[in-house]
């Protein structure tokens, strides 16, 4: 499969020229945009969207907002993670979100996961998901009460997506309340407050 071949016109681009139309009343402006958003709207449906969920809206609002350069930017952030064209328009059809990501977002999750977790970067395209959590207030802490759990050897291994897309209600009821040791809970709270370069790199058993 080829990128998706509509590439969204430069939002700076659009704004000079509505400057410009406003000048000598020309409507050239709104018939492009409308041009344009039909146009998405057709590719989006063409990748496979229900326009009545709410993911259609999501891969609408990337195609139109994301310019040409950006989106390309962020193919190149993906591709170095040995991400091929299939693999990247399978995330975005699985998560359109990973699309509006910035860059530094995308490469210090990737790091994080590939390079810290041990993940395969084919995990993560088949998650993209996991692309969107923040660093310090959740992979971080749950990392870190699992790298605790596995030390003491009370988990032998544990699913990455599943630990990350569960609520934080559900987390602490499945790794930290029935273990009845505070030491966990103090751990996964003062994880919270801390960054990623305060964490140290570890190695840890993953289920892929």
């Amino acid at each position: 499969m080829e990128k998706p071949p509509i590439w969204p016109p430069s939002r700076k681009i659009r704004s000079c020229r509505h400057a410009e139309n406003e000048e000598n009343g020309s409507n050239e402006c709104s018939l492009a945009d409308q041009d344009n958003n039909e146009r998405a709207t057709e590719e989006v449906k063409k990748l496979g969207f229900n326009p009545l969920q709410q993911l259609f809206l999501v891969a609408l609002q990337a195609l139109i907002q994301i310019s040409k350069s950006t989106w390309e930017r962020k193919f190149n952030v993906f591709k170095q993670w040995g991400w091929s064209d299939e693999d990247i328009v399978s995330a975005f059809e699985k998560y359109p979100r990973c699309m509006l990501f910035s860059e530094h977002k995308i490469s210090e999750n990737m790091d994080f996961f590939v390079n810290t977790m041990g993940c395969k970067s084919s995990y993560i395209s088949n998650h993209p998901v996991l692309l969107s959590y923040s660093l310090e207030k959740r992979i971080i802490p749950r990392c870190s009460v699992l790298k605790a759990l596995l030390s003491k050897g009370l988990i032998e291994k544990f699913n990455v997506n599943s630990i990350m897309v569960c609520t934080e209600k559900v987390f602490l009821q499945r790794f930290v309340t029935p273990f009845e040791d505070p030491y966990f809970l103090k751990l996964y709270e003062e994880k919270q407050t801390l960054t990623l370069d305060t964490m140290d790199k570890c190695d840890f058993h993953v289920l892929r």
